[in-house]
């Protein structure tokens, strides 16, 4: 998300946040090896295969942006043989907002699990309908925020790579740029973990028929 505020950082800020974001991905792949492993020997069903053609599109779009990363920067990696110009700029820029959208889906797949981790906080109450209800509204909320913020930030251009003028003003407001961001990460996670638990319900029932005779 900081990352994402290039005209509030500067550049060679931007490339520190950028270095710190790579150097914490390192650190979660590795954290999660085993992951990897277990993916492999795991048999297949809808949860997993959508799971592992996310992180192969989340991984293809950290290179990308690695990559282009290296060849435009001025500040800590100029001495690299390296150089891009405004087309490598554009890339990075793509590759920048679909790891948005690609690790937002990559949260919500694992929703569950952060919910579940959260419900052992001393405190909670385990169950309770009220918090349950509480929760849900607040994620329909943040959601619904999340489709008006795609709009204002005009990320649909920014997807698609079209050149676009609606940049934002950080003069004005720089809270509002990350809750803006910030909605959009909570749009995609909720829609991915309600997607994927209607599916999931959706084929468990399918599978618990009985064949006819």
């Amino acid at each position: 998300m900081v990352a994402l505020a290039y005209d509030w950082l500067g550049n060679a800020m931007h490339e520190i946040v950028g270095t710190a974001m790579f150097v914490l991905l390192i650190a979660h792949n590795t954290f999660n090896r085993r992951w990897c492993a277990r993916a492999i020997k795991t048999r297949r069903n809808l949860r997993v295969s959508v799971d592992i053609v996310v992180i192969f599109f989340l991984a293809a779009t950290m290179i990308v942006l690695l990559m282009t990363s290296l060849m435009i920067s001025r500040s800590l990696f100029d001495f690299l043989p390296f150089s891009g110009g405004s087309s490598t700029r554009q890339i990075h820029g793509l590759a920048a907002y679909w790891a948005l959208v690609i690790v937002s889906i990559h949260v919500g797949m694992r929703w569950s699990m952060i919910m579940g981790v959260t419900s052992r906080i001393p405190g909670l109450v385990d169950g309770s309908a009220v918090r349950t209800a509480i929760l849900r509204t607040t994620g329909i909320a943040i959601a619904a925020y999340g489709i008006h913020s795609s709009f204002v930030l005009g990320l649909g251009s920014r997807l698609t790579a079209k050149i676009t003028m609606n940049f934002w003003d950080f003069s004005q407001t720089t809270l509002g740029f990350f809750v803006q961001i910030g909605s959009i990460i909570g749009l995609y996670a909720c829609a991915t973990h309600y997607t994927i638990k209607l599916l999931s319900i959706g084929t468990g029932l399918l599978g618990n028929r009985r064949p006819r005779r």
